[in-house]
């Protein structure tokens, strides 16, 4: 067995891997697998000893690389039982269980949203040859499992829908806050992706500037560079990117989540959030209603009026303790990695 994981470089996407990874080599069918890992990020040190790790080295521009990779496959690995982690399927390489969290994969005339740059219009070339060669995609939410089908009908029958736990650094307890100096505070832990929608904030912004004071206050995790934009708003506010003792001590101080993301394969602060109890302000799309259903504070996707309307419900909401309750909503997830672990080794 190999696991192919080249291409992950994410913060996100790397402690998933860990996690998956950790939780597979506790199973008899991992020992002397052969891992392939990037040389950089997160993944650069990562070693188990059930396992064979092999790093791979990119000689060429990393878009380019990838296409090499995934198209000439047979070139750089054996044709054996193989589980790719990195969305892409590789070419004639058979029996492959392949993970698809590249909510981009999905094509723009079934999602508006998707990204339409050279790149992804390339993975999806990628994917539409290649997806042949596998057994079994597992994906993470119902919603991506329907967009991904609409997109390539062909893997109909090869689709898992499999979540993912809250990540193990995630002190969970429920969060009970006194609302105090009358402003809700909504924390938003996001990388500073297009897809993320940050700059919707502009919009909010320029709406509300006739308001004398705010009721809230925003909390981001953005580099100093990527905050430039957003530094003159008044209700925003950067904390810069968080260790996880951090995120647990931030979680611990705020009255709700907001997540602006217009795509998601998941959105694992939207677990985070209901494992934690905290209200959730989201854009009303299907991500976002398969994995809150009708527990969250909607708003219709980049309206202001909508956005606005919601966020003051909210914040009159927390003062008046309206509580949320998840429990029916977290029954579709795991408790732990083992299961998740069992999904992928079951379908070799």
């Amino acid at each position: 067995m190999q696991i192919h994981a080249t291409n992950i470089n994410g913060l996100g996407a790397s402690h998933v891997v860990i996690s998956l990874l950790d939780a597979m080599s506790k199973d008899p069918k991992y020992a002397g697998a052969k891992v392939y890992l990037p040389e950089d990020g997160l993944l650069k040190n990562y070693n188990n000893k059930k396992s064979i790790t092999k790093r791979y080295k990119r000689y060429l521009p990393n878009s380019i690389s990838r296409f090499v990779e995934c198209f000439f496959s047979r070139f750089f690995f054996k044709n054996e039982p193989t589980i790719v982690l990195g969305d892409i399927p590789l070419r004639r390489i058979k029996n492959q269980i392949v993970l698809v969290h590249q909510s981009n994969l999905i094509k723009p005339t079934i999602n508006k949203y998707s990204g339409k740059s050279l790149g992804f219009k390339i993975n999806r070339i990628l994917f539409s040859l290649n997806h042949k060669y596998v057994r079994k995609i597992i994906v993470q939410t119902g919603a991506m499992a329907i967009e991904l089908i609409a997109s390539y009908p062909k893997i109909k029958d090869k689709v898992i829908v499999s979540p993912q736990p809250v990540p193990s650094w995630l002190q969970i307890k429920k969060v009970s806050k006194e609302f105090s100096n009358n402003k809700t505070i909504l924390f938003y832990p996001s990388a500073f992706y297009p897809h993320k929608k940050h700059e919707f904030l502009i919009e909010v912004n320029e709406f509300l500037k006739n308001r004398k004071s705010f009721n809230f206050e925003i909390w981001l995790t953005l580099k100093d560079e990527e905050f430039i934009e957003f530094k003159n708003i008044k209700f925003v506010k950067n904390l810069g990117r968080l260790s996880p003792d951090q995120m647990n001590s931030t979680y611990s101080k705020v009255d709700a989540l907001l997540f602006l993301s217009s795509m998601e394969s998941y959105g694992l602060p939207l677990v985070e959030a209901l494992s934690l109890n905290l209200p959730i302000l989201v854009p009303d799309l299907k991500y976002s209603r398969w994995m809150c259903e009708d527990k969250a504070y909607y708003f219709e996707p980049y309206k202001i009026n909508s956005f606005v309307k919601a966020l003051d419900k909210l914040s009159k909401d927390i003062p008046n303790k309206k509580t949320v309750n998840y429990k029916k909503t977290l029954e579709k997830f795991p408790k732990d990695w083992e299961t998740v672990s069992k999904t992928f080794l079951s379908s070799l």
